[in-house]
Parts: structure tokens; C-alpha cells; sequence
């Protein structure tokens, strides 16, 4: 789908004016919106994400192109569905999408079956019952394992019955709202400084849309795309701080300096459990 942009908005007075680094946000924040379905809200913890500033989130509001939400904590585009379409037009569009490129599989499906079965496209019932008897008889394979089975999926409320929240497989527009894929970021963001993270996603969206996954195992996707993403870019990671006994944040979190600094028990421990807790972002 589409981000729309008003063709006057480059001399719009609220623009016009507005910083490299606000206008960059309100784009890629827009076109995020747009694609998972926010109804122009965007949430404060994905602002990093578009790399934007607190400068730039302030401009937005002073302008009135965006305005602040305290109770979900984020903010809002302003007259956002005046320009934009909802989410059932999107949801619309894209379902009647899906069911042409499926009729279009189909199609090409069937003329290959009859294309390989049939001379000339065309077969009778006894030359097609014959090579299916040929294929069972000499491929040492029955036909029910080289034909795909359909695999019966179960209804959201099965799921729910029989799944705890943990465990419950979601969709991308609801992995993007949890905790966990805003610890992924920031783990992410951590070891590879240098990547574009809101191209990265974009790209992963688009490679998995309409799947579920559980939380965690949309964590592990996420996190092995920018990695092998950033490898692939030539990125390389950034080399992650071990904590020592006279590191400046074990010192920092006991009250110490340099000066005093020693390798006592406490200072030991402390270290080794932030490099635990490192490991394990």
C-alpha cells in the first residue's frame, strides 16, 4: 500500500520550514503507519527506529502535524484518516490481492498437471488413470506423498483455548507492539550500530507477511535477518563491552572510582552478571 503525500506539502507552511531530520521522521514514520495499520498512531519506542530525535518529535508537534497521546504514549497524525484509507479499505485490497495471485497459482498449477498428463493439453480417463497407476507402481512413492496435503489450520479461538499468551502464535502487526521486538531493536541497534533498520524491516514484513509466529520465534527471525542483512551489506558488528571488576559501570553501580577500585568478591560477581545479562539480549 501507499503513504500518500500531498503534492503542496514541500511549500505547506507547516512543512516548509520543518528540519531535514523532522521531515525524514514524519515520512518513514508515515509509510510505517501505512503499512501495519496504526491509523496514523506511532508509538514513542518506534521513533529510534526511524531515527528520530527529540528535536524532531518537537517540531512535529509544534507544527501541529503530530499530536501527543500520554495514555498510549505516543502520537498521533494529524487528520490522518482524512488522507489516508482505514484499515478495512487496506484489508480490503489486500485479501482481493491474495485471492487473484492464488486463482493465478491455481491456473498455472492445473495447466502443468495437464501439460505433463496430456498430449497437447488433453487426456481421457483411461491414459490418465493408467499414468497414475504407472507413477504409483514405479516411482516407489504413492501419489499421497508427492501430493501436497492440505494441512487443517486451527481457528484463532482454539488457538487461544489450548496456547498460553506466551506461546500464542501472533501476526507481525501485533509482533511489532510487544515489548520483546522493542528489546530486539535495541539489540539489534546494539551490535550493528550501521544498519538501516527501518529498511530491514520493511523488507522482513514484506518476506513474511500474512504468517504467525510465537513471540520468540519471531524475536529469532527478526534478529537472524539484520544479522545475516548487515553481513550480506558488509556491515560488521560492533564490538560489545566486557564488564570488568574495574569497568567504569561495575565502579559506577558501587560507588567507586578507579582509585579504589578492587577485585573483591562483589565487584567480581557484579561484573560476571552483567555480561550474563549481556549475553542473554
Amino acid at each position: 500500500m501507499w503513504f500518500k503525500v500531498d503534492d503542496s506539502f514541500f511549500s505547506n507552511p507547516k512543512t516548509a520550514m520543518l528540519s531535514d531530520g523532522a521531515t525524514a521522521l514524519w515520512l518513514r514514520s508515515g509509510s510505517w503507519s501505512a503499512q501495519q495499520l496504526t491509523g496514523g498512531f506511532v508509538p514513542a519506542r518506534m521513533v529510534p527506529m526511524f531515527r528520530g530525535s527529540d528535536d524532531s518529535v518537537r517540531e512535529l508537534c509544534d507544527v501541529g502535524l503530530w499530536e501527543r497521546d500520554d495514555e498510549r504514549d505516543g502520537y498521533w497524525f494529524h487528520d490522518w484518516s482524512d488522507y489516508q484509507p482505514d484499515g478495512e479499505e487496506v484489508d480490503a485490497l489486500r485479501r482481493k490481492r491474495s485471492e487473484a495471485g492464488k486463482r493465478g497459482a491455481d491456473r498455472r498449477w492445473k495447466r502443468k498437471t495437464v501439460d505433463e498428463n496430456g498430449k497437447n493439453g488433453k487426456t481421457d480417463g483411461k491414459c490418465h488413470g493408467k499414468l497414475m497407476a504407472n507413477a504409483w507402481q514405479t516411482d516407489g512413492k504413492s501419489m499421497a506423498n508427492s501430493c501436497p496435503v492440505p494441512v487443517p489450520v486451527p481457528d484463532k479461538k482454539e488457538k487461544e483455548e489450548y496456547s498460553s499468551s506466551f506461546s500464542k502464535e501472533i501476526g507481525l502487526n501485533d509482533f511489532e507492539l510487544v515489548r520483546e521486538k522493542a528489546h530486539a531493536n535495541a539489540a539489534i541497534i546494539r551490535d550493528y550500530p550501521n544498519l538501516d533498520l527501518s529498511d530491514a524491516w520493511n523488507a522482513f514484513t514484506a518476506r513474511h507477511y500474512g504468517e504467525t509466529r510465537t513471540v520468540n520465534d519471531w524475536c529469532r527471525q527478526w534478529k537472524g535477518w539484520c544479522q545475516r542483512r548487515a553481513n550480506m551489506s558488509g556491515i560488521p558488528p560492533s564490538k560489545r563491552h566486557v564488564h570488568t571488576w574495574q569497568c567504569e559501570h561495575v565502579l559506577q553501580a558501587l560507588g567507586r572510582d578507579k582509585e579504589t577500585a578492587t577485585p573483591d568478591q562483589q565487584a567480581c560477581q557484579l561484573a560476571e552478571r552483567l555480561n550474563k545479562e549481556q549475553n542473554t539480549q
